[in-house]
């Protein structure tokens, strides 16, 4: 690997790591998506 590739890793490697963890929080954190994926854990402690 050539030092320019290297230098465009290393300044977008934490970059994307952050834009992919906020879509990620949002896409499950929104409401809609939140309440089905709560759902279940809701259901395991009825269970209980």
């Amino acid at each position: 690997m050539d030092l320019d590739t290297l230098q465009i890793y290393k300044s977008l490697r934490l970059p994307i790591l952050f834009l992919s963890i906020l879509i990620i929080s949002l896409y499950v954190y929104r409401n809609s998506r939140k309440e089905r994926m709560e759902k279940p854990k809701f259901r395991m402690l009825e269970e209980d």
